[in-house]
């Protein structure tokens, strides 16, 4: 089984587009575990969709990291799967796909995402890994899975890495040798908004935590980058090939 875990504060009407993008899964052996970290809109959400499969409870801490914990200690699958509030799957066959290669070994499976803008598209493409990990996080959270034994292995999530809790757990992978499993295609809908870090913003608070896990890892100074930049970085270096 694969568990989703979903935080959610105060967008309801986008975390009911999200369970509903997970119904329409052709992969039928899932749970969702939504925390919600504000004034209980995600539980009600949850509540009214009457799907056995959904389960939510409230973030006994503060923040991300702490209620994905939270999820992450709720979770019964073998494997978990990571989603924003915001984000939504476009491949009805993306959980299909991460259960084929997750279920032969043990990997971190990410994918490719469109970023919606509100009044456009850009693709989201991050490529096989390599050692851009390094430098750049590419690698979209929602939709990025792990064995749940792996995760523990891995010594789980680190709440002082604040918004990078996901790089910090890529390079820690990375640097075990772990594979990396590219699924290529739209598989994940992306929402860049003022509220979120695709779109860069908080850049003062995100700043300190991108020093912390520079500290913690040994990396080179690293400037700071948010997925919207890096998918034009893209666009730009495609242009001019």
């Amino acid at each position: 089984m694969i568990s989703v875990l979903i935080p959610t504060k105060g967008r309801p009407q986008l975390l009911k587009e999200a369970l509903a993008s997970l119904r329409r899964q052709t992969f039928p052996h899932y749970e969702a575990l939504v925390v919600d970290d504000g004034e209980g809109e995600g539980l009600e959400v949850v509540a009214s969709m009457n799907d056995l499969r959904f389960r939510a409870f409230p973030n006994p801490g503060r923040g991300q990291v702490e209620a994905r914990l939270q999820a992450l200690a709720q979770a019964r699958g073998e494997v978990v799967l990571f989603l924003d509030d915001d984000d939504f799957f476009l491949d009805p066959a993306y959980l299909y796909r991460v259960w084929r290669i997750l279920s032969r070994e043990e990997a971190v499976v990410y994918g490719e995402g469109v970023l919606y803008l509100g009044d456009g598209e850009i693709p989201f493409a991050p490529g096989e890994m390599g050692d851009w990990i390094l430098t750049d996080n590419r690698i979209l959270a929602s939709g990025t899975a792990l064995p749940r034994r792996l995760l523990g292995e891995l010594r789980g999530l680190d709440p002082d890495m604040g918004d990078y809790w996901d790089w910090d757990l890529w390079l820690r992978a990375y640097r075990k040798a772990v594979p990396f499993r590219y699924l290529k295609g739209r598989g994940l809908g992306i929402r860049v908004h003022g509220a979120n870090q695709s779109h860069g913003n908080r850049q003062a608070e995100r700043r300190i935590f991108l020093e912390r896990l520079r500290g913690k890892h040994g990396l080179p100074p690293l400037e700071l980058k948010d997925h919207l930049s890096l998918a034009l970085e893209a666009q730009a270096l495609g242009q001019t090939r």
